[in-house]
């Protein structure tokens, strides 16, 4: 039996880890970050709201911790965006609103590359986030004549893997979702690890974490679209051509 371990946000993980089970493999949840709401931000965050024009939610934590706290709001006259599928349909059932979202990819260059983003001169744009992360989107919205601000509503902490359950069954793949993660990996696995870590096989979502996590020494990665299903046919798939 397959054994696969999940490296994403538990809050995030049931419908992935159903996935895989249903194929017959051994899947668990691998704990690499925690996620810790601030409450001081998510109080302010109904108020940064009302002052925008385009709520940008950068990521499935950022929908799950942030919504709640705009319950009540009227935000029909806003626009929502995201940049995955599956947060789209999540954002889109939880306000009764179209999410603009893009297609091609599963990032905010392929947001921006989406025309309706190619005149935003004069527009409140709030991306709700956690602490740190890319600059990008604010940067290209700055530069296209849009006002750009954060609302950093969660941090990232460190999860607490079993690494001696880790040592006596290594998995057969992990499935991670993030740069972050891969960083994380790496650093709580300790150096002991590392060679161990380079030869696991990975499915990510994007190529930007296939880069990442070559310049850490892994040489396979399989990468496929973001959804849930996208990413078990990638590892059935493989698992077909290597028995």
């Amino acid at each position: 039996m397959k054994r696969i371990l999940a490296a994403r946000p538990l809050a995030q993980c049931a419908g992935l880890l159903t996935a895989l089970r249903a194929e017959g493999w051994q899947a668990e949840h691998l704990p690499l970050m925690a996620i810790e709401a601030l409450p001081q931000a998510l109080a302010a965050l109904p108020g940064q709201a009302a002052r925008a024009d385009a709520l940008f939610w950068v990521s499935p934590s950022a929908i799950d911790i942030g919504w709640p706290a705009l319950a009540g709001m009227d935000l029909a006259a806003k626009r929502l965006a995201c940049v995955g599928a599956a947060s789209a349909k999540r954002l889109a059932a939880l306000s009764g609103q179209p999410v603009l979202h893009p297609t091609a990819s599963s990032d905010s260059e392929a947001l921006l590359a989406l025309p309706e983003l190619a005149d935003v001169s004069g527009q409140r744009w709030l991306i709700v986030r956690g602490q740190g992360g890319r600059a990008l989107l604010a940067d290209a919205l700055a530069q296209r004549g849009a006002a750009a601000a954060f609302a950093e509503i969660y941090r990232r902490v460190d999860g607490a893997p079993d690494w001696a359950a880790f040592d006596a069954a290594p998995p057969d793949a992990v499935i991670i979702t993030s740069s972050e993660m891969v960083e994380q990996l790496f650093r709580l696995a300790g150096p002991s690890r590392t060679g161990a870590l380079q030869c696991l096989l990975y499915c990510v979502p994007h190529p930007r974490i296939a880069e990442r996590l070559a310049a850490f020494g892994a040489a396979r990665v399989v990468t496929t679209r973001a959804d849930d299903a996208a990413m078990v046919a990638g590892l059935k798939e493989w698992f077909r051509r290597h028995p």
